[in-house]
């Protein structure tokens, strides 16, 4: 038990997640979970992203002349999504009071048409195609727990929803003399 009474789970206190739950729920707009994110160029394909007191560093292989630095953008998304569907099964994992022991995820993607983003044509998207996502786990739970525990991830993620639903993009450009 936590100082709070409330059971650990998987490093969790879920007492004090079920709390700061209801404390956001309670302030207005927190539904829609606003984000921000600034990026500026660093000079050739290396960019440095801001969001919240966060920094990061994007970056193009080196065979499309980048420096290798950092991963580049889509990577970033595929990450994130990995990092996203981790999140989900250990936070539904520990609410249902399972311990989780062990936990990775492999993923791998493809691109529709990387050759239209590049400048070489083409009809199809410069997206993702396809992603894989497999989850390896060990925990104190049935497969059929683990399985449903998956599938409520999958149907949950907020990555995977915004990758899989349309999203309404509003670009502007603001041209600085």
């Amino acid at each position: 038990m936590a100082e709070n009474g409330g059971s650990v789970v998987n490093g969790l206190n879920i007492g004090e997640f079920r709390e700061a739950v209801k404390t956001v729920a309670e302030q207005d707009g927190s539904r829609h979970a606003p984000k921000k994110a600034r990026v500026q160029w660093m000079g050739g394909f290396t960019f440095s992203a801001l969001t919240r007191n966060h920094t990061f560093v994007i970056d193009e292989p080196a065979h499309l002349t980048g420096e290798d630095e950092a991963p580049n953008s889509m990577e970033y998304v595929l990450g994130a999504y990995g990092a996203c569907l981790a999140t989900g099964f250990v936070l539904n994992a520990s609410l249902q009071g399972v311990s989780i022991r062990n936990l990775e995820l492999a993923l791998d993607a493809t691109q529709d048409n990387v050759f239209t983003f590049l400048g070489l044509g083409g009809d199809e998207h410069s997206g993702f195609s396809s992603i894989n996502a497999k989850l390896f786990v060990q925990a104190e739970a049935d497969a059929e727990t683990l399985q449903r525990i998956w599938e409520k991830t999958i149907e949950t993620s907020p990555v995977g929803n915004s990758l899989v639903h349309n999203v309404v993009i509003n670009p502007a450009l603001d041209v600085i003399p």
